[in-house]
């Protein structure tokens, strides 16, 4: 009987969830402590380079509270408690589709496939320019912003500008290390005695 339930509560459940995927707007179904932007597992999803369209539902143009600009290490630093690392997957980077954004993402490209981070676009004003800014990641997961949770979090920290990248464990940086191991300390390696 109780695996007969089981089965009927995940229909159930698959039942409500399945009617939301079709829905042309996003529906938050928590956004409480605890809760994570989805944007980053989306990209999955979203149309490759090739194909025509972005991701069902999205709407141009995508408007950001945030503008382009250079991360300071104060604006970072203020941010450091922001995001706890067990929220995150894995490191998640934001980019527009202004000049900068396209320089930064042609610069940082290889070490953020490396470090196999996630793109969220939060600023474009057509799906065209969406396209040339997925086609400049590479390879790297992109997907348009949905909602405005994590810009908003952002801006209250201080955080008002783009591109950056949001590392594993929680910290913000402008500049993605370049191998996956300088994201953690090398423990010093201690010498051999006789």
């Amino acid at each position: 009987m109780n695996a007969l339930r089981k089965c009927a509560t995940r229909l159930c459940l698959i039942g409500a969830v399945l009617p939301l995927l079709a829905l042309s707007q996003p529906v938050v179904i928590h956004a409480g402590p605890g809760s994570v932007p989805m944007g980053t597992y989306l990209g999955h999803l979203v149309a490759g380079v090739d194909q025509a369209g972005v991701l069902e539902g999205v709407q141009f143009p995508i408007r950001s509270s945030m503008v382009p600009g250079v991360l300071s290490e104060a604006q970072a630093q203020a941010a450091r408690a922001l995001f706890r690392p067990e929220w995150l997957a894995h490191p998640v980077f934001l980019v527009g589709t202004d000049p900068l954004s396209r320089q930064w993402l042609s610069q940082h490209r290889q070490a953020l496939i490396t470090l196999g981070a996630s793109g969220l676009v939060v600023q474009a004003e057509s799906e065209r320019a969406f396209k040339q800014v997925q086609q400049l990641a590479g390879g790297a997961s992109l997907a348009p912003m949905v909602g405005d949770w994590l810009t908003t979090t952002l801006r209250r920290a201080g955080v008002q500008t783009y591109p950056l990248l949001v590392l594993a464990d929680g910290r913000l940086t402008s500049s993605p290390p370049r191998t996956a191991g300088a994201l953690s300390t090398p423990v010093p390696m201690q010498e051999a005695r006789p």
